[in-house]
């Protein structure tokens, strides 16, 4: 009907646009309510480069995983596809898992709608690293592990720290610290945002 195009152009406008409605176009049965909302102003603003350091503290199951580290990175690279995203995550098989969603998300149907123009790369599409035609890249990797020659225009740490254990280990707490500061910090490009996503243990 009508009514019906005329609800799927504007779906796809603002899916352009914003990420809540990026985020509900790529994945139709995603509710949101206001915490995901202000996550998503928040990390709209990280894209445009008004906010370069966004920290996001939530317990267990509350969605923050699925807009800022899956849908955000995706929504990032269609606004910006000559840019590089690395996702890191406490271990990297965890890492690699989130790199495959967003990878699936970008080759989705819907992505395809939105963005006609940006597309991974078919030479160049594992899991855990991949490229878009327009050169950006993306990349995933374990806490603690090397990013040599990954440079980040958007970085991106979600659970750094496992579990409550792992947070009450003085150990842990440092070595988890000394690769953000030796490692992921100097991987930054001029201008790059960090996001962490965590549990306030």
């Amino acid at each position: 009907s009508p009514e019906e195009a005329a609800a799927e152009v504007l779906h796809r406008m603002r899916g352009r646009e914003h990420l809540i409605d990026f985020t509900t176009y790529t994945l139709p049965k995603y509710k949101a309510d206001p915490f995901h909302n202000l996550v998503a102003s928040k990390l709209e603003a990280v894209e445009r480069g008004e906010i370069k350091r966004l920290m996001i503290f939530a317990p267990p199951r509350h969605g923050k995983s699925e807009l800022s580290t899956r849908r955000f990175p995706a929504y990032f690279m269609a606004k910006r596809p000559d840019r590089n995203v690395i996702s890191a995550s406490y271990n990297g098989d965890f890492a690699t898992t989130f790199g495959r969603e967003v990878r699936n998300i970008v080759s989705s149907e819907q992505f395809s709608t939105l963005y006609p123009d940006v597309n991974i790369r078919s030479d160049n599409r594992a899991a855990d690293e991949w490229e878009l035609k327009q050169g950006g890249k993306y990349f995933a990797v374990g806490v603690g592990t090397g990013t040599t020659g990954k440079g980040a225009h958007l970085f991106l740490i979600d659970d750094p720290v496992k579990n409550r254990e792992d947070a009450d280990s003085e150990i842990i707490r440092k070595k988890t610290k000394d690769w953000y500061t030796s490692t992921a910090y100097t991987r930054l490009m001029p201008g790059g945002r960090v996001v962490i996503i965590q549990t306030r243990w």
